[in-house]
């Protein structure tokens, strides 16, 4: 996609002319940058371009130029900006067309094909014969149209991934619900449960039937013991009263 420096060319002649006359005027300025542009001394260059605007705010060529220029060297923001300037203030349609068609290309660059399709449309405006921005015009719209099917394409699977997401959230959160619903239940087992444990664990009798059952047996054996040991004592007596008879 090339930049078109047919300014450049036009412009050598007509300012050659007047800068026989002053040093200084915008005009002397651009022809001198076009010389260090030609021979790639794109700082010089650049330096004559903006004297030449400094001195006259609408000097078309000098912006045109300094446009190309900053483009060549990938600073296409301020190219743009030259671009702008230059079919801002011209009321010549082929210098509105070059203008626009170098916007197309710098927004090309910065991969912004919607802008590009609006320059190289307004180029053709002003030009319609022009068969570089007609096929210029027709490539953007292409990558215009590639780009917003991708863009479709990549919401496509956004939503689709946001909804995964979202169905493997809510199944962790069953999930957990689920557990915390088994290790509450397992916490809250009514107590005659656990006795029912316990006296699966105990021969069928709980820890406290058991104790009691212990103390019942303990107090009969000593009701017992203690009834043998009155007896005894009775059958002693009743012997002793038999002998002193």
């Amino acid at each position: 996609m090339k930049i078109r420096n047919s300014y450049i060319l036009q412009l050598l002649f007509l300012t050659f002319t007047v800068s026989l006359n002053c040093q200084s005027d915008p005009n002397n300025l651009v022809f001198n940058g076009n010389k260090e542009s030609i021979k790639q001394n794109f700082t010089a260059a650049e330096v004559e371009y903006r004297k030449a605007i400094s001195k006259n705010e609408i000097q078309n060529t000098a912006s045109h130029n300094l446009g190309n220029l900053l483009f060549e060297n990938k600073n296409y923001d301020e190219a743009i900006q030259e671009y702008f300037k230059t079919q801002k203030n011209s009321q010549v349609d082929l210098e509105k067309h070059s203008a626009f068609h170098n916007l197309g290309n710098t927004y090309m660059k910065k991969k912004d094909y919607a802008q590009a399709v609006e320059a190289y449309k307004n180029a053709l405006r002003n030009n319609s014969e022009d068969d570089e921005t007609r096929y210029n015009y027709a490539l953007a719209k292409k990558f215009l149209e590639g780009d917003k099917r991708q863009n479709s394409q990549n919401s496509d699977d956004s939503e689709e991934e946001k909804k995964d997401k979202s169905e493997d959230q809510r199944e962790n959160k069953d999930e957990d619900q689920n557990s915390d619903q088994d290790s509450n239940s397992e916490k809250e087992k009514p107590k005659d449960q656990e006795d029912d444990k316990n006296q699966e664990e105990g021969g069928g009798l709980s820890k406290q039937q058991m104790e009691n059952l212990l103390d019942a047996v303990n107090n009969i054996e000593k009701d017992l013991n203690q009834k043998i040991k009155s007896g005894k004592k009775k059958v002693q007596t009743s012997k002793k009263t038999e002998k002193d008879w």
